[in-house]
């Protein structure tokens, strides 16, 4: 195996927290609305941002739309995490344009999903990603999303991009736990490998993980950076079995789509709905994008007061306003302790 490095020089651990982008009610981009929303994510601690991931919805933006957007968030970032600029483009072209815009802006590096929509040749998807790393000379996060990009990137073409110098890092989100510990045995213990999907975080940072890029850090994200505290740097089971088994019911919903016919509610409506809730004025997303049911509303209500990350909501509160019920949260923790 080819040392990977010399070539990694990209740095990573921690909780990277992606970032909404904010809209008005005539779908304008609210860029005090985005930056509102970065200044919860810092006052809650988190160790890095991510702006124009999935959840930033780049589909729905124009390229100057999301240059303003980043601006913006590296100006309320003014330096305090590194930035990690997302490039979700299928032309190459593209691409290049928007991570040398991300660089002079002042961004540390690049997470690159692999070109979405006509799925190309894996051959042509590699060479996006050494076009980009060549062009830009920013360190590149891979960012394998297949149910977006419908492109899925194996942890042994993960280990031939890296020895090559193309990628420094990956984010896996998927729901194989697997591929954490094969990249670490592929690419060795030192190439950062974070996790990007909630319903393996837990087992995914007790495998080695280096960080979390996803939507709880973005929901609650001072309880992402503690759960990461404890499986990836104490290392202390039952303390994050403890801080994990009341967070459950909330990724269930956030991820219930999975399993509904219907893709409902959508992942990204949760996590808008959630900064509502805490009246962060991110607004709904641009069509086709609804906010979440006001059922669904409700269920998420009662779930962040029942982990005490909001208080009663009135209607200004949330795209649907209304009274909060009793807590679910406080029943799985009252499992665990059963459980014990």
């Amino acid at each position: 195996m080819k040392s990977i490095m010399a070539a990694n020089v990209l740095s990573l651990r921690g909780v990277y927290s992606p970032t909404i982008t904010a809209f008005e009610k005539d779908e304008s981009v609210s860029l005090s609305g985005t930056r509102a929303f970065v200044r919860f994510l810092l006052a809650q601690g988190v160790d890095g941002l991510v702006p124009l991931g999935s959840s930033g919805e780049p589909f729905a933006l124009t390229m100057n739309e999301r240059k303003a957007v980043l601006d913006a968030v590296l100006a309320e970032v003014a330096g305090k995490v590194p930035i990690l600029a997302g490039i979700v483009e299928y032309s190459t072209r593209a691409a290049l344009e928007f991570g040398l815009y991300a660089k002079s802006a002042g961004c540390k590096g690049l997470m690159v999903m692999p070109p979405y929509g006509f799925r190309p040749p894996k051959r042509d998807v590699f060479d996006h990603f050494r076009r980009i790393r060549e062009g830009v000379s920013l360190p590149v996060m891979l960012y394998n999303v297949p149910s977006t990009s419908g492109i899925d990137v194996m942890p042994e073409e993960v280990q031939l991009l890296a020895e090559e110098g193309v990628v420094q890092a990956v984010k896996w989100s998927t729901n194989d736990v697997g591929r954490i510990r094969d990249t670490k045995l592929l690419c060795g213990r030192s190439f950062p490998v974070f996790v990007g999907n909630d319903l393996i975080a837990f087992e995914g940072l007790a495998a080695g993980a280096d960080g979390w890029i996803s939507c709880l850090p973005m929901i609650v994200p001072a309880r992402a950076v503690r759960l990461h505290r404890l499986l990836a740097v104490e290392q202390d089971l039952k303390a994050a079995r403890e801080l994990f088994y009341p967070l459950v019911p909330l990724i269930r919903l956030e991820f219930q789509a999975s399993s509904s016919p219907d893709n409902d509610p959508h992942w990204l409506a949760v996590t808008r709905e959630a900064a509502l809730l805490r009246r962060i004025p991110v607004g709904a997303s641009r069509r086709p994008m609804s906010a979440i049911s006001r059922e669904h509303a409700e269920q998420l209500k009662e779930l962040l007061a029942g982990l005490g990350e909001i208080e009663g909501v009135g209607p200004e509160g949330g795209a649907h306003g209304s009274a909060l019920k009793t807590s679910a949260t406080g029943n799985a923790a009252e499992l665990y302790r059963q459980e014990k």
